[in-house]
């Protein structure tokens, strides 16, 4: 074996632990993302997971504001259709969706972030 072939392998086995470690990471940072915002972000994770699931084709990804009585988000489509979620403010969070005239959900926003977590690991 020469010198060269034996120091690609060694260099290989040597990074495996940091790609693995790093890869395991990512999955790790990913599924606590929903939380790390307070419950105005974790309405934004879930309207955003309910978009990529349905897929539909998100020109301005929704921004989300705080009202007095609930979460508004609103954006658009690739096909100009207007993007509108609406959240209580009361745990649990209740959300509609809906894209253009057509409600793609209804239901519970604490649902969407488990089926997206449990869908990462």
């Amino acid at each position: 074996m020469s010198q060269l072939r034996f120091l690609r392998r060694i260099s290989a086995l040597a990074f495996t632990p940091v790609i693995f470690a790093a890869m395991s990471g990512c999955s790790q940072i990913a599924s606590l993302a929903p939380v790390s915002g307070g419950p105005l972000q974790t309405v934004r994770v879930a309207v955003l997971d309910v978009l990529v699931q349905q897929q539909v084709p998100i020109l301005v990804a929704p921004v989300c504001v705080l009202g007095e009585t609930q979460f508004t988000c609103e954006g658009s489509t690739m096909d100009g259709d207007s993007i509108l979620a609406e959240a209580t403010l009361s745990v649990p969070y209740s959300l509609v969706l809906t894209v253009g005239s057509e409600i793609i959900y209804s239901g519970d926003v604490q649902s969407v972030i488990d089926r997206a977590a449990k869908s990462q690991l």
